[in-house]
């Protein structure tokens, strides 16, 4: 009986040292270094409209190294969208789209990460836009690291009508002027979050 309370008390010990040895690095983007852009074609495919949002947040903790244990967040502020036209961006916040003043943030939360070999990942998690969430896989590849700086790249397609966006949206004389995907494409550059303590 004595020796297997000492088994127990021994399990605990290492486990509680497992804990505390675990090295975390909690990290956030470098805004200067980072994209959060996207290409929608228009007028049935003849060409496309190119934008990004400018304001955004990313935190991202990487426990030891690994991925596979690790979680990230990211949030957009929606009104930040610019495609460079002031009169389209300002249709694009309208209730027409994206209606910020109701839904002002977009965000991602990662609920799981999956290695697909050294340098790519697939982040499972909820992403919300619009006022409507959904269970989402964003793949996303690990361009390099030096100590906190990071370069993530993360290419994929959302379909806006899956969230509302635009949905009703119809234009005075092309039918299909808008397509239905977009094409989504984020380059993160990370460094320490001095709002966390590793």
């Amino acid at each position: 009986m004595l020796k297997r309370g000492y088994f127990l008390l021994a399990m605990i010990m290492i486990g509680a040292f497992s804990l505390l040895s675990a090295q975390t690095k909690f990290l956030t983007v470098e805004s200067n270094h980072s994209t959060i852009g996207f290409r929608i074609p228009i007028s049935n495919g003849i060409t496309l409209v190119t934008g990004k949002f400018t304001d955004f947040d990313l935190e991202l903790s990487l426990v030891d190294g690994d991925w596979t244990k690790s979680s990230a967040e990211f949030t957009i502020q929606a009104t930040s969208i610019n495609t460079g036209i002031a009169d389209r961006d300002e249709h694009l916040r309208s209730p027409d789209f994206f209606e910020v003043e109701k839904y002002p943030s977009i965000t991602f939360v990662s609920e799981e990460i999956r290695a697909i070999d050294s340098t790519h990942f697939e982040a499972t998690g909820t992403f919300s836009m619009h006022g409507i969430s959904k269970t989402i896989s964003l793949p996303f590849e690990v361009l390099g690291q030096d100590g906190n700086t990071i370069g993530i790249q993360i290419r994929t397609l959302l379909n806006r009508i899956d969230y509302g966006v635009g949905a009703n949206f119809k234009h005075t004389s092309l039918p299909n002027f808008l397509a239905k995907e977009i094409e989504v494409e984020i380059n993160f550059w990370t460094k320490r979050d001095k709002r966390k303590s590793d």
